[in-house]
């Protein structure tokens, strides 16, 4: 088979994949255009990225927090750095993050959880961080970042009936508030509150997500809410797009 025949099968066969998610060859191609649209094919299944079922850390800050003694660690502070892909990509944590390793995984289809590191060590001497609420990151395959993200399209489509329904847990579109989108550095960054039943009961409805590109691969980053420690909606847009630069910033050297 002939390379560009070879490019051309992959893309369909990838526009057929997402037919769950209402999405036709010829509505892509009304929305920006075939080099637009292959990179789309390649960002929305990953805006379900970080969704999945995951074990939480327990939130406090130790066993003696409440007495106010100081604690002994159960685990030592937990990693800030995790390479993944081969090292293509460094998920670094914001301050008062750490890498949750339990819950992470690191092989072909790259997932890592950050949480507050107190919370996941047990250990009220690691630090916490000032915005409570849990992150994700998750790695595309390598050459899913080799086209630019087009904002306009992505918040086009999360803003419609069809794009807020992949969105939401339930999969039902009314479930999903788009509050805002941005363009921060280099990724597009969308805020979003979710009515219907969290994954875990742990969860609230605020949900931040952003999308960019690093050593030729897509990331996607997730911030979820806590329901016992709400995050207002640009508290949630700053706190992603530091997550954004540190990754950006460790998998450049």
């Amino acid at each position: 088979m002939r390379p560009r025949l070879r490019r051309a099968t992959r893309f369909a066969a990838a526009v057929r994949r997402l037919a769950p998610l209402g999405l036709a060859a010829g509505g892509l191609a009304t929305l920006g255009g075939r080099k637009a649209a292959r990179a789309f094919v390649l960002v929305v299944p990953l805006a379900l990225a970080g969704c999945g079922d995951f074990d939480l850390p327990t939130f406090g800050t130790g066993a003696s927090a409440a007495s106010g003694a100081p604690a002994r660690s159960l685990l030592p502070k937990p990693p800030a750095l995790q390479p993944v892909a081969g090292g293509a990509v460094v998920v670094a944590a914001p301050e008062g993050y750490c890498i949750d390793e339990r819950a992470s995984k690191t092989g072909r289809a790259p997932f890592v959880l950050l949480a507050s590191c107190a919370a996941i060590s047990q250990a009220a001497e690691h630090p916490a961080p000032g915005f409570k609420g849990l992150l994700t990151a998750t790695v595309g395959a390598e050459g899913s970042g080799t086209e630019p993200i087009n904002p306009d399209l992505l918040g086009g489509y999360f803003r419609s009936a069809k794009g807020r329904a992949a969105l939401a847990n339930s999969g039902q579109a009314a479930d999903v508030s788009v509050l805002d989108t941005q363009v921060r550095g280099p990724a597009f960054l969308l805020a979003l509150r979710d009515a219907g039943p969290p994954k875990r009961p742990e969860l609230g409805q605020a949900r931040w997500r952003g999308f960019f590109t690093a050593n030729g691969r897509m990331v996607t980053v997730v911030l979820h809410s806590l329901e016992a420690e709400p995050i207002a909606t640009e508290a949630g847009l700053g706190l992603l797009e530091r997550f954004v630069e540190r990754i950006t910033r460790e998998s450049a050297r």
